[in-house]
């Protein structure tokens, strides 16, 4: 048994960012057809670099993010922020939270972390200065408690995820 689940952006930030690359590139079609050669080379200066970088950001970042439930325990995998191996036998307890109402698992502190239109990656502060790994495009996420840090994980598929954590926790 091993499942592996993903964590993407929303579809919607992407279809976001794609019209803000075709309204540059449309600005900048009007600036070299409207004699503005300067404001098109300066628009393609800037606007260029930076959508690669969100590109990168927004779409390469989490689409890489992935969360493998394998028999041995849990296999984190979302760089550059996060990533993790939980063995079966370091997880005391799986449990839901809500990052949005929960006020003990709410960031006092970030350390290393992305966090854009829901999406979360990353290693957070809560209260009691307890430390906690966050990977999620969701606010509702299963809490996987190990006596150094709680792992936040919210994949897409939440509800099989659940079960096949259940499932395992179940063995225990």
């Amino acid at each position: 048994m091993a499942n592996t689940y993903k964590i993407p952006m929303k579809k919607i930030v992407l279809i976001a960012l794609l019209a803000f690359i075709a309204v540059v590139a449309a600005a900048v079609t009007w600036s070299f057809r409207s004699g503005l050669l300067w404001t098109g080379i300066c628009l393609i200066a800037v606007a260029g670099p930076l959508s690669i970088l969100y590109w990168y950001m927004l779409y390469i970042n989490p689409k890489r993010a992935s969360i493998t439930v394998a028999d041995e325990g849990v296999l984190l995998a979302a760089p550059p922020f996060a990533s993790a191996v939980i063995p079966w036998a370091a997880v005391e307890k799986a449990f839901p939270v809500n990052l949005v109402t929960d006020e003990d698992f709410k960031a006092v502190k970030t350390k290393k972390m992305m966090q854009f239109a829901g999406y979360r990656s990353g290693i957070i502060e809560l209260k009691g200065s307890k430390e906690a790994v966050v990977v999620a495009n969701r606010p509702d996420v299963l809490c996987l408690q190990t006596e150094e840090r709680f792992y936040l994980l919210g994949p897409s598929d939440i509800e099989g995820f659940t079960t096949d954590v259940d499932a395992v926790m179940s063995q225990k």
